[in-house]
Formats: structure tokens, C-alpha cells, sequence
């Protein structure tokens, strides 16, 4: 069985690669560990964001919208233009889900990308429910 759910997850991975068709995309999966299950007419937002200052707001670099993503894991392609990347800045994934308007999902732990040695491909994200 988890064969089978690796060499579905990778296909989806290379879908979603070839579908996005760009090679200045962060790539990867958001991963939940738990009830596998997303509810219908939730919106998975993964946001790609500019954490260089601790003390700053992180500007938005760029973002990618998933309407009823189904299940977890959820494969992603965050689009961005190369010119917008500095590489001598920080930056980071953040990753919420939500129903109509209700937080359910957040990532809690920095995910860090593309400069400084961190991957732009086969990110793998881990979110946690959020009570409320």
C-alpha cells in the first residue's frame, strides 16, 4: 500500500511540475498528520514570502491558490519571477487552509527556501489543525 501511495504522490508531483511548465517555481508537499481528509470548500493557501527581518513584516513574494484540495498530502508549485529573488535575503513558506473564512490548518515551523541552501524543489511541508 505505501508503494503505491508513493508512485501516486510522485506522479501527482510531476503533474503538477509539468503543469506549472516553469523552473522558477518552489515545489513540494503539505503534509498533515492525522485525519487525511480536507473538508470540501476549504482554500489551501501556500505563500511564498520575503523573512529576512525578524522585526518586519515578510512581504508577499508570491502565491499559490488550491480550491477543495481533497486529502493530505496536497503537492504545490509556488510561481515566482526570478527577479523578485534576492540572494542575499531569507525566504520562507507559510501555508494556511481555510473554510469559509475559519483558519483549520497552519504551518508552525519555518520552512525556509531557495537562498542561503535551502531547496526551491521537494519541499516538505507539515501543517497542524487549528482549534477554534
Amino acid at each position: 500500500m505505501r508503494i503505491v501511495s508513493a508512485i501516486i504522490l510522485t506522479a501527482a508531483l510531476a503533474l503538477t511540475l509539468a503543469a506549472c511548465g516553469d523552473r522558477n517555481a518552489v515545489t513540494g508537499t503539505i503534509t498533515f498528520d492525522g485525519d487525511q481528509a480536507i473538508p470540501d470548500g476549504a482554500v489551501l493557501e501556500v505563500q511564498l514570502r520575503d523573512v529576512s527581518y525578524l522585526d518586519a513584516p515578510a512581504p508577499l513574494i508570491a502565491s499559490q491558490t488550491i480550491e477543495d484540495p481533497g486529502r493530505f498530502p496536497v503537492d504545490f508549485a509556488v510561481s515566482y519571477e526570478p527577479d523578485d529573488i534576492d540572494p542575499r535575503a531569507v525566504y520562507g513558506l507559510q501555508v494556511r487552509v481555510t473554510l469559509n473564512d475559519r483558519l483549520i490548518y497552519i504551518n508552525d515551523t519555518a520552512f525556509d527556501v531557495l537562498t542561503r541552501g535551502n531547496p526551491g524543489r521537494g519541499v516538505d511541508m507539515w501543517v497542524i489543525a487549528v482549534d477554534g
